[in-house]
């Protein structure tokens, strides 16, 4: 079949087959037949290996890279644009070798934004082509969901009427379980075209005999097959336990490492400011531990578990003490002595929602093997984006970043 492309950058068929495996981009496999949180990943790898085959973006096997001959290419679909954007965005005008494993999606929040943008504007083809459709109409969508607006504030009403407010409580959260439902409604599903291709694209997933080269291999990617030639798709989540820097102009894998000990990233005034309660804390075990040995009798079978018992309280009151004095001897050199200064460019940056609050951190290469993950502001956090060139001055003994700065180089 001939190929040609089209204003928006698709190939389109002199007569499309509805089953021809190249009639559609590869990354439309995956919005066929992947589940929507797979979609991103899977539809961007099959979209970088097809920007492979097309010559937009070459592969270096023996050194492990990729580079674009061009930095700006013409006719590129949106999503295809966006990840090209995605595996040049590391290198000084878009034109130089990047590693594989350094393509970069940012943080996490803004790898799930990035996740998010690629799998709308795949949709927005997807939709204008004809291959999918809402599970549900929007029209049916709205009436459902005025109907069930006006059922629970109806519920809520009468509940506060009949004088058992609390009970509104509740009915909130039954609204909110029963609504989850909803928002499969709006879900994409394939239709006519779309449905016979992705019958066509999900056999791929155990097709044999894919080698480097077939064109039928991007499409596999998407459609979830795990070539045994290809690594992890580079757009996936997941920790790695070492980040890719370009610091002295060549690439270089610097491996990331976290500081030793509970305390670390302490303030060196909270160490030693905790030394107060602690003390009368553990005062109090060991008086407590006083009474009950005294009371213990090891002539008499029947104390032995509590001796054992008691035993096990003295062993881990020495533990936590002899940890707590050592916190506490950390923070005292900390204030005495000066700041490690750690300066270079930003490889790693995390953030770690917990139930109480949300920790910021960020990994420097300073020209050494590893780098430390040190905890930031959020402010910082929310200014810095990979390789910038950030000069940090942290304790020697605790690792707490007493002042950080944004630097140009």
């Amino acid at each position: 079949m001939h190929l040609r492309v089209d204003g928006t950058g698709y190939r389109r068929g002199v007569a499309d087959s509805p089953t021809d495996l190249t009639a559609e981009r590869p990354a439309l496999a995956a919005l066929l037949v992947q589940p929507p949180r797979r979609v991103a990943a899977t539809g961007a790898y099959a979209t970088m290996l097809d920007l492979v085959a097309r010559g937009l973006l070459a592969v270096d096997p023996t050194a492990g890279t990729i580079h674009a001959p061009r930095p700006d290419p013409a006719g590129l679909a949106p999503f295809e644009q966006h990840v090209f954007d995605a595996v040049v965005a590391r290198v000084p005008g878009g034109h130089g070798p990047v590693p594989l494993g350094a393509i970069d999606l940012g943080t996490r929040e803004q790898a799930e934004q990035w996740h998010e943008r690629f799998t709308d504007l795949l949709a927005e083809v997807a939709t204008a082509r004809g291959l999918v459709r809402p599970r549900v109409p929007m029209g049916v969508r709205v009436v459902l969901w005025t109907g069930f607006t006006i059922l629970w504030v109806g519920a809520i009403v009468a509940v506060w009427q009949a004088g058992r407010a609390p009970l509104a409580i509740g009915v909130v959260l039954v609204a909110r379980l029963v609504s989850l439902p909803f928002r499969l409604l709006k879900r994409l599903v394939p239709q006519g075209r779309g449905r016979r291709l992705a019958a066509v694209y999900a056999r791929l997933r155990t097709e044999p005999g894919i080698a480097p080269g077939d064109p039928r291999a991007p499409y596999a990617v998407a459609a979830g097959a795990r070539l045994p030639w290809l690594g992890v798709s580079p757009f996936a989540d997941g920790k790695q336990d070492f980040a890719w820097s370009r610091r002295d102009g060549t690439w270089r894998r610097v491996g990331l490492v976290d500081g030793r000990g509970f305390a670390f990233g302490w303030s060196p005034w909270a160490a030693l400011l905790t030394q107060i309660p602690a003390a009368v804390f553990f005062g109090i075990w060991l008086l407590l531990l006083g009474m009950f040995s005294a009371d213990l009798d090891l002539r008499q079978p029947g104390d032995l578990l509590p001796v054992a018992l008691v035993a096990g309280g003295w062993l881990l009151w020495l533990a936590a003490v002899a940890w707590l004095a050592r916190t506490g001897y950390r923070g005292l050199l900390d204030v005495i002595r000066p700041a490690r200064i750690v300066a270079g460019p930003v490889i790693w940056l995390e953030s770690d929602v917990g139930e109480d609050n949300t920790t910021y951190r960020v990994a420097v290469d300073d020209g050494g093997d590893v780098a430390v993950r040190y905890e930031i502001s959020a402010g910082l956090y929310h200014q810095l984006r990979k390789d910038a060139w950030l000069r940090l001055e942290v304790t020697p003994n605790l690792g707490h970043v007493r002042r950080a700065e944004i630097v140009g180089r």
